[in-house]
């Protein structure tokens, strides 16, 4: 309950922050008709969709497991970075469209101070809330959380974009409006695409840790007493909710009991060294069994 009331706090801020600046590019870029920053500000209000979809994501996810997901429900989440894919590539389409239209029929533009100001002050707001979002995602190690700031990562970007091409403007280039808004809609379909290869990885149970990771966890099997031999070790689900399936080997000759409660050992070693593991399940095997079988 406290990872997703910190995650939810994380959300409601960057909510606010992103409808603010949001409302700042669409409502001046309408008025001066500038159609990259207008464009900007569609992707501004997409990164506030996006953390109502973490809101109630994270609704989902903090639900306990119950009979029909036996699992718990944390990767509502994951399926909630999904949805903010999916708003990423709809904005894309969005802007190809009337930059393609603006590059045909271009049109002079009178480019004010106040539209750099409108840019540089919504960057520098969007550079608060990368670095506070992902920040925050890295300590609660939610996906969702460092998704979404590296979703805000191409709204700085595309608002460097933006600041280009109204100094050329100025200097009498009306298309890099256009152009400006095709670079944009490329990075967005980019950071799209990343978004939605990492929340498969997890959808299809992709290991969600590293192979020296893995080999830590086998480790600390080895180093409980009565341990002969782990193998088999397998991993799946999120960053903050790992599921650990592995084999160990303990003299044929013990009680089950006793091999009951090494296998408890184990699993409790391991979520306390590695407090990301949230399940570990442990099959026994008998060790001169093994052995004997891998000589034959």
């Amino acid at each position: 309950m406290i990872y997703a009331k910190e995650v939810r706090k994380v959300l409601w801020v960057t909510f606010i922050l992103n409808l603010f600046v949001a409302g700042v590019k669409i409502v001046y870029g309408s008025i001066a008709g500038i159609n990259s920053i207008q464009a900007d500000g569609f992707h501004s209000l997409f990164d506030g969709a996006s953390n109502v979809i973490g809101l109630v994501g994270m609704w989902l996810a903090a639900k306990p497991p119950d009979e029909s997901h036996h699992y718990g429900h944390k990767k509502f989440e994951t399926m909630a970075t999904v949805g903010i894919a999916t708003l990423l590539f709809l904005a894309c389409i969005e802007i190809l469209q009337k930059a393609v239209q603006n590059l045909l029929n271009p049109k002079p533009l009178i480019i004010a101070n106040l539209s750099f100001a409108v840019v540089i002050i919504t960057m520098g707001i969007n550079l608060f809330v990368i670095v506070y979002e992902y920040k925050r995602g890295k300590n609660l190690k939610s996906d969702f959380l460092v998704a979404d700031a590296k979703h805000t990562v191409s709204d700085f970007m595309a608002s460097v974009i933006v600041l280009s091409s109204l100094a050329g403007m100025r200097l009498g280039y009306p298309y890099l409006d256009s152009i400006a808004s095709i670079l944009i809609a490329g990075m967005i379909a980019y950071v799209g695409y990343h978004i939605i290869k990492e929340a498969s990885d997890v959808l299809a149970d992709a290991s969600p840790l590293l192979t020296g990771d893995v080999a830590k966890i086998e480790a600390i099997a080895m180093a409980v007493e009565g341990v002969q031999e782990c193998h088999s070790m397998r991993v799946r689900g999120r960053a903050d909710a790992i599921h650990v399936d592995c084999h160990l080997l303990v003299l044929p000759e013990m009680s089950i009991a006793d091999a009951h409660e090494i296998a408890s050992q184990v699993e409790k070693k391991i979520k306390h060294e590695m407090p990301q593991v949230v399940d570990v399940v442990v099959h026994l095997e008998p060790y001169e069994i093994k052995k004997s079988l891998k000589n034959a």
